[in-house]
């Protein structure tokens, strides 16, 4: 059995060790769950990409409540099937998602996942983030999944909802994201969303404003507003800039202490700062590509920082997987061992 010390980081250390434990039948045993955050243990989406992705391959679980700080898990064979989770409270809906896609994605048949929780999450990827560029970078690599976003949820009541389709995949294709973009500028792409209530004050436009106005690019620039019901007011924009054979994105959440022109600015200056690094992976989707380069056992991605979450995210892998990752300046290379 696996044995992992969760003490070196937070909650992505179960979520890869439940992703690849169910993927490669070997069981694990983690340790101080957490103990470092301020909420110690298993939270409900911590707890809910336990329950879900043992509900998928048939798990032996112990340690599996609320605030536990130790967990044992023992997979069985994964099945494809229509699955529906809910959270049950705004945690976040990506990240089960995050959790059930490489089982699922190496599944015999289709599977359908619906998730209840929370959608824009301050320490987690948007719904958007994962649609417009994280599953760009998973269909190159050969794997369809279509995700749709059918009701946004924002802290503190939730109640979003995404529903995703996730079709077989048996091997993964070369494709290389290190290298520096070849191809011709594309587009950029502007949306910002807002709950219903917040229409009147225009801060779906003034958030565009704020980043078109810090943007120097103003040729092929897409802008969207949307206005939608929540449970929760809230509102982020996201924006993504593509070339034919590389996707950058940057979200930024609204916050009632802060302009809307002023998150609008924070997302173009950080976006810019991805583009001008020479990256072609910006460090939010570097991270959850991290398990993918993995499995394949060969790759490397330049980005515009290494940061301490994909540390313990290589380690946690290096732990399932015969192979290591090596960190140069802003590279990091897989190989299998």
């Amino acid at each position: 059995m696996i044995e992992i010390d969760g003490s070196i980081g937070g909650g992505q250390i179960l979520r890869t060790s439940l992703s690849l434990s169910a993927l490669t039948q070997k069981p694990f045993r983690i340790i101080n769950i957490r103990v470092k955050r301020e909420n110690p243990g298993l939270q409900n989406q911590h707890l809910t990409a336990v329950n879900s992705i043992s509900k998928i391959c048939n798990a032996n679980v112990k340690g599996n409540q609320l605030h536990s700080k130790e967990l044992e898990f023992i997979p069985s064979e994964v099945v494809s099937g229509n699955y529906k989770f809910d959270i049950g409270t705004a945690g976040s809906t990506t990240l089960v998602l995050q959790t059930l896609l490489p089982p699922l994605i190496f599944a015999e048949e289709n599977s359908v996942v619906e998730i209840i929780g929370g959608t824009a999450n301050s320490l987690a990827p948007p719904v958007l983030d994962i649609k417009e560029v994280f599953l760009w970078h998973l269909n190159k690599l050969g794997v369809k999944v279509d995700l749709e976003l059918e009701k946004e949820g924002f802290f503190p009541k939730g109640g979003g909802k995404i529903k995703t389709t996730i079709y077989p995949c048996k091997e993964l294709k070369n494709f290389s994201f290190s290298e520096h973009s070849s191809g011709n500028y594309k587009e950029t792409n502007i949306i910002a969303v807002c709950s219903k209530e917040l229409e009147e004050r225009d801060i779906a436009k003034r958030l565009i404003k704020g980043f078109k106005l810090n943007f120097p690019i103003t040729h092929n620039l897409n802008t969207e507003e949307r206005y939608v019901e929540t449970l929760s007011p809230g509102c982020y924009v996201h924006a993504n800039y593509s070339y034919e054979d590389h996707k950058v994105g940057m979200t930024i959440l609204g916050e009632k202490s802060r302009k809307a022109e002023d998150i609008g600015k924070e997302c173009a200056v950080k976006l810019l700062g991805g583009m001008k690094s020479g990256a072609n992976v910006d460090h939010f989707t570097a991270d959850q590509l991290l398990i993918y380069m993995a499995i394949r056992g060969h790759d490397k991605i330049k980005i515009s920082q290494v940061t301490d979450h994909m540390k313990t995210n290589i380690e946690t892998i290096q732990k399932f997987l015969d192979v290591r990752f090596e960190i140069k300046d802003n590279t990091i290379e897989c190989k299998k061992i």
